[in-house]
C-alpha cells in the first residue's frame, strides 16, 4: 500500500470519528435551542471541509503537481495540527507510522522549496545523526566534526569536507536537546537535517521560524547503526539555500 493511500485512509477514519462525535453531540443536545444544534453542525462542516481541502492539496503535492505557495503553507499548518491524530490512527490500524511521516516530510520539503533563498554558507546549518559515524571509530566527532580523521570509512569524512568547501556549519547531534542547543547558539537562517523519518518529523515540528529541509539517511545495517546518506542530496540542499 502506498504512503498516500495509507495517509488517505487515516484522514478518512478521522472524518468518520468526527462525524460520529458530531452525531453523538446532536443526540445528547436534543431539546436544546436550535441554534446550538446548528452551531454543532456548522463546526462539523467547517472541519470536514478543511480535512477535504488538506487531503486534496496533499495528494497534489505528493504527485508533484504544481500548487500555489500560499496553499502549501496553509496545508502544512493543517498537517502539523492533525499530525499527532493521524499518526495515532495509523498505529491503531497497524499501518506503518513511517508512511505518515514521509508524507509530512514531503509536505514540508515541498513548501520550503516553493520559496526563494539566497543565503551565505555561514547562515546554513547541517545537522547530522551520530549513527552516521563508523561504530568502531575512536574519534569523538559529536563535540566537533573537525575531530574526524577523514579515513573514509563513513560519510562523516565527505560531509566534513563538504562543510569546509561550502563554508557551512556541520554538527553531529546525539539528540533533540543538543540539536536545539546548536540552533540557538549558531542562529542559522536555514537548516538541513539528516535523519530517519521519526527524527526528521520531530525536528521539523520542533524548529520554529527557520526553514528545514529533511534528507533521509540510508540504513543498510538497520536503524541507528552505521547509517549512510547521499552527500549529493546534502549538496543539492546547500545549493538550494544558496540560491544556486
Amino acid at each position: 500500500m502506498s504512503d498516500i493511500k495509507k495517509y488517505s485512509i487515516s484522514i478518512a477514519i478521522l472524518f468518520l470519528i468526527l462525524l460520529f462525535f458530531t452525531t453523538l453531540v446532536d443526540i445528547l443536545i436534543v431539546g436544546m435551542p436550535r441554534i446550538i444544534i446548528t452551531i454543532n453542525i456548522l463546526i462539523f462542516i467547517i472541519i470536514a471541509s478543511i480535512l477535504l481541502f488538506s487531503a486534496t492539496i496533499t495528494r497534489f503535492i505528493i504527485c508533484d503537481k504544481k500548487v500555489n505557495k500560499n496553499l502549501m503553507k496553509f496545508n502544512f499548518m493543517i498537517a502539523k495540527t492533525i499530525y499527532p491524530i493521524v499518526v495515532s490512527i495509523s498505529e491503531l490500524l497497524k499501518m506503518s507510522k513511517s508512511s505518515i511521516r514521509r508524507i509530512f516530510i514531503k509536505l514540508n520539503n515541498s513548501y520550503v522549496k516553493a520559496n526563494k533563498y539566497n543565503l551565505t554558507g555561514e547562515k546554513i546549518l547541517i545537522l547530522l545523526p551520530h549513527c552516521l559515524q563508523f561504530h568502531n571509530c575512536k574519534f569523538r566527532v559529536t563535540s566537533t566534526i573537525d575531530n574526524c580523521a577523514r579515513c573514509g570509512l563513513c560519510n562523516i569524512s565527505d560531509l566534513a569536507k563538504l562543510g569546509e568547501k561550502e563554508n557551512v556549519h556541520v554538527f553531529i547531534a546525539t539528540g533533540g536537546t543538543l540539536a536545539r542547543k546548536v540552533i540557538i547558539e549558531t542562529r542559522p537562517k536555514a537548516v538541513i537535517a539528516v535523519a530517519c523519518e521519526r527524527d526528521l518529523t520531530e525536528g521539523i515540528i520542533d524548529v520554529k521560524g527557520i526553514p528545514v529541509l529533511g534528507v533521509y539517511n540510508e540504513r543498510p545495517n538497520g536503524p541507528c547503526f552505521d547509517t549512510r546518506v547521499s552527500v549529493e542530496k546534502v549538496k543539492e540542499a546547500i545549493d538550494f539555500f544558496k540560491g544556486e
